[in-house]
């Protein structure tokens, strides 16, 4: 796998992590089905859902983080930032060519994008710059805690396309490497316990309105209608997958958190050495 940029190590880090920066390509992803996760109509929407989400995400983290660049004494965390950044960079990329195959399908990508774009605009126009920067924390823990999941819970990794697996996963790594940057930066800068969770208010309001907006929009223009079947087992996924990740997320409200309290070091370190790190 490509790495256009050098990795960032730091005694912040677990042994043998870093946070590198890694090129995904796609190969071929003209042959991912349809309904990529659990051949299930609904739990595919949700994900693709997501997917569109993540590039305005991606670089309102970014600027959310780099506002506070300065403010930042540290050297070692500096080169997390840098990392950080590129890496946040790299996904934007990988999603959006993702993203844009959904238009084979129907999805009308161009319309979801801009719904997407102008709620993170939005966002970072009128929210104070801290209360940006406790969002992404918060949303960044959140993304590892899927990315744990993908990693700790055999069902995900099972129900997924081979291809998009490969993809998941290499996100996911980068999740797990970079997960307590933005947190770090909010506790160095003065973030305190209120504005830590105050900051969650909007972060919530942004994943489970506008996430089930998009996904029900696209099972709506689908013309593949869910059965009542499809339904069931999409509600079974979930309660077996979200109901693990629920005290993990509550995690983040108690006041002495830190996201490297849960070790993700051994599925880092395993990833490394298999051939998808390649």
């Amino acid at each position: 796998m490509e790495t256009p940029f050098p990795a960032a190590s730091s005694s912040r880090l677990a042994d043998g992590v870093v946070v590198q920066p890694r090129k995904f390509e796609f190969q071929d992803l003209a042959s991912v089905p349809q309904y990529w996760f659990a051949n299930n109509s609904i739990l595919t929407h949700f994900e693709n859902a997501f997917s569109i989400l993540i590039p305005p995400g991606e670089r309102f983290f970014i600027r959310s983080v780099r506002a506070y660049r300065d403010q930042v004494r540290d050297p070692e965390l500096k080169e997390l930032v840098r990392a950080f950044s590129q890496q946040e960079g790299l996904h934007m990329r990988a999603h959006n060519e993702l993203n844009a195959s959904f238009s084979a399908f129907g999805v009308d990508v161009d319309r979801e994008t801009a719904a997407s774009e102008r709620v993170f605009k939005w966002l970072e126009t009128y929210l104070p710059k801290r209360v940006k920067l406790g969002m992404t924390a918060f949303l960044e823990h959140i993304t590892a805690t899927g990315a744990h999941s993908l990693f700790t819970h055999p069902l995900v990794a099972e129900s997924m396309h081979p291809k998009m697996l490969e993809f998941w996963k290499w996100h996911a790594i980068e999740e797990l490497e970079h997960k307590s940057v933005a947190f770090d930066v909010f506790q160095e800068t003065g973030g305190g316990y209120f504005s830590r969770v105050l900051s969650v208010i909007p972060a919530v309001v942004v994943l489970l309105f506008y996430l089930n907006r998009i996904a029900l929009r696209m099972i709506r223009d689908d013309p593949n209608k869910p059965s009542a079947e499809t339904r069931r087992e999409a509600r079974r996924f979930q309660a077996k997958v979200v109901g693990p990740q629920l005290p993990l997320i509550l995690d983040y409200f108690r006041p002495s958190f830190h996201p490297r309290d849960f070790d993700d070091a051994r599925y880092i370190t395993e990833w490394y050495q298999s051939a998808e790190a390649a």
